[in-house]
């Protein structure tokens, strides 16, 4: 039996409902926008926010107006640790460190990669004050040139 992939997005709209209630009745504690997220193993995306309410945060789409590109998580469910992306020659280290968020959702690992060219290290402490435990030291400050 085909399914249409619209009607799978929809579905899983639904099920995380409670949670985006849960989280909508916080209030903004921080608001950003991010220059590239990796999902694991998915693929990346380009320009999408990251907004902390209380102990929980939302990685997606600008607003919220794309259903399928939200994901809600609770903050104390999450790990984050510094990655620096290498580069594509000769592996050598790149310049551009990720932070690397790994939450369990419906018993499996759901995996993204967050950078900033400036102040992932906000970034970083939001995402330690909201609750997420931190598996590596933080970003390196790299203010605006």
């Amino acid at each position: 039996m085909w399914i249409p992939y619209a009607a799978l997005d929809v579905r899983e709209w639904y099920r995380r409902a409670p949670l985006r209630r849960e989280w909508k009745a916080r209030a903004v504690t921080f608001r950003t926008e991010l220059d590239w997220v990796r999902y694991w193993p998915d693929g990346e995306m380009d320009r999408l926010e990251l907004i902390v309410r209380g102990d929980m945060f939302r990685v997606g789409a600008p607003f919220g107006m794309i259903p399928g590109l939200n994901d809600y998580f609770r903050a104390h469910q999450t790990t984050i640790e510094v990655s620096r992306g290498p580069l594509r020659i000769y592996g050598i280290d790149g310049r551009r460190e990720w932070i690397v968020v790994r939450s369990i959702r419906d018993d499996r690992e759901v995996q993204l990669s967050l950078t900033k060219r400036f102040f992932l290290d906000e970034v970083w402490n939001a995402l330690v004050a909201a609750g997420a435990v931190t598996r590596s030291d933080g970003p390196t400050r790299r203010d605006r040139l």
